[in-house]
């Protein structure tokens, strides 16, 4: 398995063994491959989502077809 070095700030090192002594996680190492995990995840759903999102946003903003582009007949006053 490949190892990793990282430097912590002491305020999650702390959490992390929090976390350890609130019996969430058997030690250490099992507690930061979970978190590590559920980071690589939720980073990897969010980058999709707002790629595709940003996507369609672009392309409605491009779509001139089905509405107004500002028309006298509107009937808008401002």
């Amino acid at each position: 398995m490949p190892q990793l070095e990282i430097d912590l700030s002491d305020d999650m090192d702390m959490q992390i063994d929090q976390l350890v002594a609130q019996d969430e996680f058997v030690d250490r190492q099992e507690a930061l491959e979970e978190i590590l995990s559920l980071g690589l995840r939720e980073h990897q759903t969010t980058t999709d989502t707002d790629a595709r999102g940003e996507m369609e946003f672009a392309d409605e903003m491009m779509e001139t077809t089905d509405r107004s582009l500002g028309g006298d007949d509107d009937g808008y006053r401002f």
